[in-house]
């Protein structure tokens, strides 16, 4: 795993690197945001 982050690191630069692992967390968290909304519709439609 760290040599494949020292990898990327050293083929495309460090800020690219801290962009898309930063852009991968933020689109984890957005899935997690929209499933919680898909609950919360369900069950406001439930009542």
């Amino acid at each position: 795993m760290e040599q494949t982050i020292l990898t990327a690191i050293s083929a495309v630069g460090f800020p690219i690197v801290v962009t898309f692992y930063l852009l991968t967390r933020f689109q984890r968290s957005m899935d997690n945001l929209t499933d919680k909304i898909g609950e919360l519709i369900k069950e406001l439609q439930r009542h």
